[in-house]
């Protein structure tokens, strides 16, 4: 195997082109940093070095923010990508500087990072306030929950929900590696730089193995904010609107995931018509379903069987897509 890499090289000077112009060469400049950045001199690795320093604090306190920003859905510093004069301030000064020691102290480790994180008792909180918590209390302190009194409610972004359906439903590919697969291309999806279609359920690879062509975008993850490839984008946005509740609803690839579901379910061992819709319960949401829920969903099946004249299968795919419709399904609580 060959991988491409650069080594350092004989250093050599550079002038100014002026205007933009190689074939109009102003002073000779040596190897330095640009001014903006001090304008010492040094190479790139020497610029990297000073970057990932202990004596630059700014760099480690960055990528801890960005991982609670990942892990809490807001940041100790909300503005991830500006903790200059115009982002806001930091909700737990002393607890970054603390996370950003601990980072590089750690070997600049990430996984370690994370793991500090999320074996906290904030992180393992409930969502919901604690019962001697006095919500009058709360209402006045902490109403936007900044200071986490309890655990906030996260919606799942886009490629997760994407393959958490598939992973549902049974059809999910874990093979690591690989090439990408080219976006599914609906009749709607028209215009120059097409490069064929890749199947609906994109292999059943996960969706970091679906190719991105910047006029071929896969609808459903917009739909959930998948950001544009246009740009970095340190914080998505996090909107609820009914396009999603309808996406869920008439996407095809949902459609084709909750038949495949059913059609599973139908083949397992299990035959109990309750053991199934437990079954199915527990994959989706993680949780047993309650007596009423499973009287509720067996109504529900009772009344599809009979809106498609007895075919189990689609009553059970019916069953599979409602529950990839509920709010459970797309929010960690």
């Amino acid at each position: 195997r060959f991988a491409v890499t650069m080594a350092q090289g004989t250093p050599e000077n550079s002038r100014v082109y002026i205007r933009g112009s190689h074939k109009s060469l102003g002073e000779e400049v040596p190897n330095r940093f640009l001014e903006v950045l001090g304008g010492q001199s040094g190479d790139r690795l020497d610029l990297a070095d000073e970057i990932a320093s202990i004596e630059n604090p700014l760099t480690s306190r960055v990528v801890v923010n960005r991982l609670w920003h990942h892990l809490f859905g807001r940041g100790i510093v909300p503005t991830v990508d500006d903790f200059g004069p115009q982002g806001q301030l930091a909700s737990h000064a002393e607890l970054l500087d603390w996370l950003a020691i601990d980072f590089v102290e750690n070997g600049w480790s990430l996984k370690k990072a994370i793991r500090q994180i999320v074996l906290t008792q904030t992180y393992a909180q409930a969502s919901v306030p604690h019962p001697s918590a006095d919500a009058e209390k709360i209402a006045v302190v902490d109403p936007e929950n900044v200071l986490l009194h309890r655990m906030p409610i996260r919606r799942l972004q886009a490629e997760a929900i994407r393959d958490a359906v598939l992973a549902v439903s049974g059809g999910l590919n874990t093979k690591s590696f690989g090439p990408s697969i080219p976006t599914h291309r609906t009749a709607f999806m028209t215009g120059r730089g097409a490069r064929g279609s890749g199947p609906l359920d994109g292999e059943g690879r996960r969706s970091v193995y679906q190719a991105v062509y910047r006029n071929f975008l896969n609808p459903l993850m917009l739909t959930f904010d998948m950001p544009g490839p246009f740009g970095p984008k340190g914080r998505r946005s996090n909107s609820n609107v009914p396009a999603q509740a309808l996406a869920m609803m008439n996407d095809p690839f949902v459609v084709q995931q909750s038949q495949k579901w059913a059609e599973a379910v139908l083949a397992s061992s299990t035959q109990d018509i309750d053991g199934k819709i437990e079954m199915m319960y527990e994959q989706a949401l993680g949780t047993p379903p309650t007596s009423s829920t499973k009287q509720l969903f067996r109504a529900f099946l009772d009344n599809q069987i009979q809106e498609h004249q007895g075919n189990a299968a689609k009553a059970w795919g019916d069953l599979a897509h409602a529950l990839f419709n509920t709010k459970d399904f797309i929010f960690l609580r």
